[in-house]
């Protein structure tokens, strides 16, 4: 995601949705699958897992945007950490206090201790390690794309991305077409299998919309987009490629609208701090919810209610972590790297 100086309206406004959508879709829907028993909705919210498509859509075009930036790779390393770790250890030390206090079987059990330092990393899944809650496994596939994006810097590529992004997609689908995903789930996240072709969409969107495409960024593109006919992961629930091709493609007209002045219709005050807080909402509405849910259901609330008050309750905490954890982490960041960046004074 951008840093506050760069940050585009229209993107925050899809941060905001795509956020929301998830965990409408883990509080309406999937709370029932995992813990059946409650009176369904009558509107099904199962599609709002599609907003990880749209945020991994959006890194592609951020981080491009914000890597073009910096000049070392230490200098892009220190603005991730600075943007996505406070958060995350806050969210991290939450989530792992309420499951200690009140685990919820099968899929939320109480922490080990060795799961939880292998959660401090962000990518527990490739130390052998389960995810203290299951939002986080985006997180992973997020810091892989970052590392990778980090050596095409290192090593002056970042012209010839979209050539890079191409044979990424070319080794994902290698991987899958011949081995199974299951028993190799590790090599499968270091290969972004099956969300590599997002990312590529968002890095060839910033390419045109900075006016700096060149004819194999629209190949790209179009490619990035057809993979998508192939179907979903079973993160997906195995969508169709019936099914995912379009949403692909509107999620990528979304994106693009969103940063051109066509878009600016889809700007407002609420739904940008929506977006502001979208990354603190994503990584605590999880086990916080749940465990608002479950509170409700046994003081005898409706679904309905147990559902807007998790996601009342999960905006509020979002909007603390936001303001108390994000905003003054981030200035001390920028202090340190503006302190450490000034010339040594003569004595």
């Amino acid at each position: 995601m951008a840093e506050n100086a760069g940050r585009i309206g229209g993107l925050d406004v899809l941060r905001g949705c795509a956020a929301a959508a998830v965990m409408l879709h883990h509080h309406g829907q999937y709370y029932d699958v995992l813990y059946p028993g409650r009176e369904p909705l009558s509107l099904d919210l199962g599609p709002g897992h599609f907003g990880v498509e749209l945020f991994f859509i959006i890194s592609g075009f951020v981080i491009l945007m914000t890597i073009e930036r910096k000049k070392t790779v230490r200098e892009f390393a220190i603005s991730r950490a600075a943007r996505l770790m406070p958060a995350y250890l806050a969210a991290l030390a939450l989530a792992t206090a309420l499951l200690v206090m009140n685990p919820l079987p099968p899929s939320l059990n109480t922490p080990t201790p060795r799961q939880f330092l292998a959660n401090l990393t962000m990518a527990p899944s490739l130390l052998g390690e389960v995810d203290i809650d299951l939002p986080y496994w985006t997180l992973t596939y997020e810091l892989v794309f970052y590392v990778l994006m980090a050596l095409a810097l290192r090593f002056g590529l970042l012209r010839s991305i979209e050539w890079l992004g191409l044979s990424a997609m070319a080794a994902g689908f290698l991987f899958w077409a011949t081995v199974d995903v299951q028993a190799h789930r590790r090599s499968a996240i270091l290969l972004l299998v099956q969300y590599s072709n997002f990312f590529l969409i968002g890095i060839c969107l910033y390419r045109i919309q900075a006016r700096v495409a060149r004819p194999i960024t629209y190949v790209a593109l179009a490619t990035a987009i057809a993979a998508a006919a192939l179907g979903g992961s079973e993160r997906t629930f195995n969508t169709p490629g019936s099914l995912y091709l379009p949403i692909t493609v509107a999620f990528t007209a979304l994106v693009w609208l969103a940063v051109s002045r066509h878009g600016r219709w889809l700007i407002s005050a609420p739904m940008v701090f929506l977006g502001r807080i979208s990354y603190p909402l994503y990584l605590v509405h999880l086990v916080l919810g749940y465990q608002v849910i479950r509170l409700g259901i046994e003081h005898g609330w409706s679904t309905s209610t147990g559902v807007i008050v998790a996601c009342l309750v999960c905006l509020g905490v979002a909007t603390l972590v936001h303001y108390f954890v994000e905003t003054p982490s981030r200035r001390w960041f920028h202090t340190v790297a503006k302190k450490s960046a000034e010339p040594a004074m003569g004595s």
